[in-house]
């Protein structure tokens, strides 16, 4: 893997090291641990056991020590580097998840008297957003929308967008009107001012949350926007116009924004265009479709897909993509 040219050599370092500690061995983490108990602040130690416990929290029950190691070397940067950046930063927030209730009320705790000790400091308020985020969501959308005020050309914003749309897998679905209505809004604010982080997945996040309210010029707005990143966003781009056209009775322009062109490969929501045409009977653009993607679908797999479209069964998409 190359080094984003927006890292630095020290983010890049921890990076690599946070890669490679999914392999350390038990005698290897035992001497990095006696390595920290000597010195508490290498930090290049402290990544290494951090992300090796982070990694192993995923199974454990098998190692039932995980989360509590886990725990001590979140709460030590939370104290004494809150305003980790980079791709640390993002490790950091992701882990809020793997923690049992107590410890994440703690750690939450920890947060926010670091917020309140650094109301001014966007890192730390983005980064505390960051990891409340994942159950807390009401205070991460305000500590990020001050993040934002505070470092707006950051993506304080874009990150806000990508909890809220995490957030429709489990909140009640009476919920998704609301959260919808905040993709949109807090995505068209970034957008609009924020020209860091990875803008086509807020336009992407920002397309289906209008797509469920039925606010097509929006998505049509981000549709414009999409091809600049290059054929896959464009293809991104076809595909949430064909579905605007399917709910406007347009089925002449749905099907036409099924074509492949060199650089595009079966993203999920152009295959998610393909099972509505599918079911307002449509068969022959179906199988072009499947056989324009040539090698970037196996062989074996649009023969299949193909045999299903001729036994009039649904083609199952999600077998391949999800």
């Amino acid at each position: 893997m190359k080094r984003n040219p927006s890292m630095t050599e020290e983010d890049w370092r921890w990076f690599e090291l946070s890669r490679a500690a999914r392999g350390l061995s038990a005698a290897q983490i035992k001497s990095l641990e006696r390595q920290l108990r000597s010195n508490q602040t290498d930090l290049d130690v402290r990544i290494q056991l951090f992300s090796y416990y982070r990694d192993r929290c995923l199974t454990s029950r098998k190692y039932s020590d995980s989360e509590t190691k886990l725990f001590e070397h979140v709460l030590w940067i939370i104290e004494n580097k809150p305003d980790l950046g980079s791709s640390m930063g993002h490790s950091l927030a992701m882990t809020s998840n793997r923690f049992k209730p107590k410890n994440f009320a703690s750690l939450r705790e920890a947060w926010l008297e670091k917020v309140t000790a650094n109301p001014l400091n966007a890192s730390i308020l983005g980064n505390a957003a960051s990891f409340i985020a994942w159950r807390d969501l009401e205070i991460a959308a305000d500590l990020f929308e001050r993040a934002h005020a505070l470092q707006p050309e950051a993506a304080w914003l874009q990150l806000l967008v990508m909890h809220c749309n995490s957030q429709l897998s489990y909140f009640p679905f009476y919920y998704r009107n609301e959260i919808c209505e905040r993709i949109i809004e807090a995505g068209s604010r970034s957008l609009n001012t924020e020209f860091a982080g990875a803008p086509f997945l807020t336009c992407e996040y920002v397309s289906e949350a209008a797509l469920f309210l039925g606010q097509y010029d929006v998505v049509r707005w981000c549709a414009e926007m999409l091809p600049e990143w290059g054929p896959t966003c464009e293809q991104m781009a076809n595909a949430y116009l064909g579905l605007v056209a399917l709910r406007e009775n347009n089925r002449a322009l749905a099907i036409e924004m099924l074509a492949v062109k060199r650089g595009y490969f079966p993203q999920r929501v152009v295959l998610r265009l393909a099972r509505e045409l599918f079911d307002l009977g449509e068969r022959e653009s179906i199988i072009r479709l499947i056989k324009d993607f040539k090698s970037k679908i196996k062989a074996s797999i649009r023969n299949h897909w193909i045999e299903q479209i001729s036994n009039d069964e649904l083609p199952d998409f999600e077998s391949f993509c999800c």
